[in-house]
């Protein structure tokens, strides 16, 4: 497996380099200077890279955590959004960080334990119901902050994050590195211990393989989807949480800063192959295309959606051989 990715990712990158090259050139753009711009317009701040890639890396875990059951986890949007609301919430009456964390982890959490319970129980596919809760939840946080919680200085955004409880950057090697970061690669490497070494994580890959198998091994494929359900709405939580806390610090009535970041996590987990140590350079590495592509729109004037193609082109050629080896492998252990 390790030796097909380390050919497979190359050569994907390679074919969609080839294929922007051909896009741009027959735009009438300068390929080179566009690729040149898009691969080293993000280093030069590497603090609002790690803070971009921040909540990418845990919204990439609660599409990936629930899929290694067969789950398809696209509520991640609705729990990011959540996690988002309440920790603003708790910070802003407790001016606690850990306590706004908490809080937003198992907002997040519940919201996906609701998602899989209806699964199980009531048989309702989890992309119709998450889909539903993700616009529910959309334009109730709208109504809240226009309403309810908006600032009276800045109306058009929430009230802020105290001093207090907001989370900023530590010196590691003479270099700041944002806290936020560290939290989310932490939670990334528990969260591949738990999966890769523990009971739970175990009985998870089991079911989502097979669970004709796990019901034969004494395990509840049900459960299994639950457990996981929990975990990956807990990472949507989190995310949330530490994007408010740490970098926003308001939510804004138009949710610029969140909306989105869901469903880019579903890109995010499949190019790191659905694996929480491969979702952490994913999702810099997706965050350096985005970054690469809003800075080729002011210095090369390209339009947003020939950038969001150029990136796209590049999500799309890196995640299809991973996805066909899914596919590949669920029809065959069906039949």
């Amino acid at each position: 497996m390790l030796r097909t990715s380390l050919l497979e990712i190359p050569t994907s990158i390679i074919i969609s380099f080839l294929l922007g090259f051909v896009l741009l050139l027959s735009l009438g753009y300068d390929p080179v200077n566009i690729y040149k711009i898009i691969i080293f317009g993000s280093i030069g701040d590497p603090d609002y890279l790690l803070i971009r890639s921040t909540p990418l890396v845990l919204t990439g875990l609660a599409f990936s955590i629930p899929f290694l059951t067969g789950t398809f986890n696209i509520g991640g949007e609705g729990q990011f959004y959540i996690g988002a609301l309440l920790s603003l919430l708790a910070a802003y009456t407790t001016k606690s960080s850990l306590m706004a964390i908490a809080v937003g982890t198992m907002a997040g959490g519940v919201l996906g334990a609701l998602i899989a319970i209806i699964k199980v129980y009531r048989g309702i596919n989890e992309v119709v119901s998450s889909i539903m809760l993700n616009w529910i939840l959309y334009f109730s946080i709208l109504f809240s902050i226009t309403t309810f919680l908006y600032d009276p200085l800045i109306p058009y955004q929430s009230v802020p994050v105290p001093l207090d409880a907001r989370l900023g950057c530590i010196q590691i090697l003479g270099e700041r590195v944002p806290l936020i970061f560290l939290i989310a690669v932490c939670v990334a490497f528990i969260s591949y211990y738990i999966l890769y070494y523990s009971r739970i994580g175990y009985c998870m890959r089991v079911s989502g393989l097979s669970p004709k198998s796990a019901r034969y091994a004494g395990f509840s494929p049900e459960l299994s989807v639950i457990t996981s359900m929990v975990l990956g709405g807990a990472m949507g939580g989190l995310g949330g949480s530490l994007l408010v806390i740490g970098h926003t610090y308001t939510i804004d009535t138009t949710m610029s800063a969140l909306y989105g970041m869901g469903f880019a996590g579903i890109g995010v987990g499949l190019l790191g192959r659905n694996n929480p140590i491969g979702i952490i350079f994913s999702s810099i590495f997706f965050s350096m295309l985005v970054i690469g592509g809003e800075m080729a729109e002011l210095r090369a004037g390209i339009p947003t959606e020939l950038a969001d193609a150029l990136i796209g082109i590049m999500v799309i050629a890196l995640s299809m051989p991973y996805i066909y080896r899914i596919v590949y492998t669920y029809i065959r252990s069906r039949k």
